[in-house]
């Protein structure tokens, strides 16, 4: 078992691939094609630079990190102030909210837009 908790069997299975191919990839005798790394990667969300070589960092980072290192780095104060006004409110105005976007988006869908 690997140390991740899967067997190869799990993890084929898994990938969607047969055993036979993922234990070749283990032990070198077969190098995956470009469209088993892009599911292997897909499927356990990992980068494709540290699959393939190595390269740092494993996962990467989701679209939420990316965008507040971009807020962070540039000139947003309104983005800024917004997330923290957001972050300020009570679970009631967060709720309240978030209502009011749902219906926002729903009068956009019935308009086709």
């Amino acid at each position: 078992m690997s140390p991740y908790g899967k067997t190869q069997d799990t993890f084929s299975e898994f990938l969607g691939i047969p055993k036979s191919n993922l234990a070749s990839y283990e032990i070198g005798r077969r190098v995956p094609s470009d469209a088993a790394i892009q599911l292997i990667c897909q499927k356990c969300g990992i980068n494709e630079e540290w699959l393939r070589n190595g390269t740092p960092p494993m996962k990467p980072p989701d679209k939420l990190s990316t965008y507040l290192a971009q807020i962070k780095k540039g000139d947003e104060e309104f983005i800024k102030e917004l997330i923290e006004v957001y972050m300020e409110l009570d679970p009631d105005s967060k709720k309240a909210l978030r209502i009011i976007a749902d219906k926002m988006h729903e009068k956009r869908k019935e308009r086709g837009q």
